[in-house]
């Protein structure tokens, strides 16, 4: 009688934990073939497999076992299922709604409580290798109704089992892990092809819009022009002030020049101290005008510097632009040769390199000398 009363309050436990489970999803506390599957961090991306994040199995049960002891096993290591073999493959399982039926079933608790374990598991459980993928074992578990799948390696041997709530965990944080490493490829994708001084596109999206811009060029037989700026006399800028108010300077040359150009223009920063101004379908002789504005506008804004002639920060521009099917490397090539002439006359300054050879020159101030700082 003793040993039927303790009978019965394993039973009872085991009841009341399956039948939670059953009622209310997982308990608040996972089974201990869970226990693992929240902790499993994702170290690749798609395809996942199921040995990834399968809860190994180091307790299954004899076809001869009773069920009694089953019961009493998953109530004690709360495991929502147990899985029955024969020389460590897979013969049966017995879940917890299995659990439930026989309960509501029976009239007598101690008959089935006694019965043998082979006589009420489900057989030839269906299982899942190692190596089969998530997807396809969710899907699976999906159009069976499937709650628990065995798990198998390549010699049939049980090593883990998953539950469904493990494949939806898992699916759902791969969706998650997936989404964000897309979001850090974009942001590395705009770190890649941005200046982190001034906020600009850096030469590698500039090669790879002068390059875009060669192509349109050609194909409708268009033009494009560039203007190379470089600020004047900037190392003896950075030498005087020091490399942090020379890096603010920097960021503000880029500002006034970014806010002062057209919609269609795009602005780069080329290198340390150089900027690109991309000018599409725009003419030679436009091209000009638009540097000598820009030109100017910087030098009116009187930022101060003690190093250079003209006592305020000033650029020098070298304008090009595209010939007919010329490569744009070239296009750039003469621009930089206009930009080193125009630095040569004390900068502040735009100069032509263009076809013919006879380049003009175009001062920025309104005579051949250096016009006076604006005010303020």
């Amino acid at each position: 009688m003793q040993a039927l009363r303790r009978d019965a309050r394993c039973l009872q436990k085991a009841t009341s934990e399956v039948t939670s489970i059953i009622e209310f999803g997982d308990a608040s506390d996972p089974p201990a073939y869970l226990g693992s599957c929240s902790d499993y961090q994702l170290t690749e991306a798609l395809p996942m497999k199921i040995k990834d994040f399968m809860s190994p199995v180091h307790v299954y049960h004899d076809p001869r076992d009773s069920l009694g002891d089953v019961v009493r096993s998953m109530a004690d290591r709360r495991h929502s299922c147990a899985l029955v073999c024969e020389m460590d493959a897979p013969v049966g399982i017995v879940t917890e709604r299995d659990i439930v039926r026989l309960i509501a079933g029976s009239g007598n608790a101690s008959d089935w409580f006694r019965q043998k374990v082979r006589d009420v598991m489900v057989r030839k459980p269906i299982c899942v290798s190692t190596e089969t993928e998530l997807e396809s074992a969710l899907d699976l578990a999906r159009s069976r109704s499937i709650r628990h799948l065995p798990v198998v390696d390549s010699t049939q041997r049980l090593v883990g089992v998953v539950t469904f709530s493990d494949l939806l965990k898992a699916y759902t944080t791969l969706l998650a892990h997936n989404q964000q490493t897309s979001v850090d490829q974009e942001k590395l994708s705009v770190l890649a092809i941005e200046d982190p001084l001034t906020g600009l596109p850096n030469r590698r999206a500039m090669e790879i819009d002068m390059r875009h811009a060669s192509a349109i060029a050609q194909r409708r037989s268009e033009t494009y022009a560039i203007a190379l700026m470089e600020v004047d006399y900037f190392q003896e800028y950075s030498d005087h002030y020091g490399d942090e108010e020379a890096d603010q300077t920097l960021k503000a040359v880029a500002s006034r020049l970014n806010s002062h150009i057209r919609e269609s223009d795009k602005l780069f920063r080329a290198a340390g101290q150089q900027f690109l101004l991309l000018m599409p379908f725009t003419p030679l002789e436009g091209a000009m005008i638009g540097a000598r504005r820009l030109g100017k506008m910087i030098y009116d804004c009187g930022i101060a510097h003690v190093a250079s002639p003209l006592a305020v920060v000033s650029v020098s521009i070298g304008v090009s632009a595209c010939l007919l099917n010329e490569p744009w490397e070239a296009v750039m090539e003469r621009a930089d040769d206009a930009m080193h002439d125009a630095m040569a006359f004390d900068g502040n300054s735009v100069r032509l390199r263009e076809a013919p050879p006879d380049a003009d020159f175009w001062d920025l101030s309104d005579n051949s000398e250096a016009p006076s700082p604006s005010p303020g």
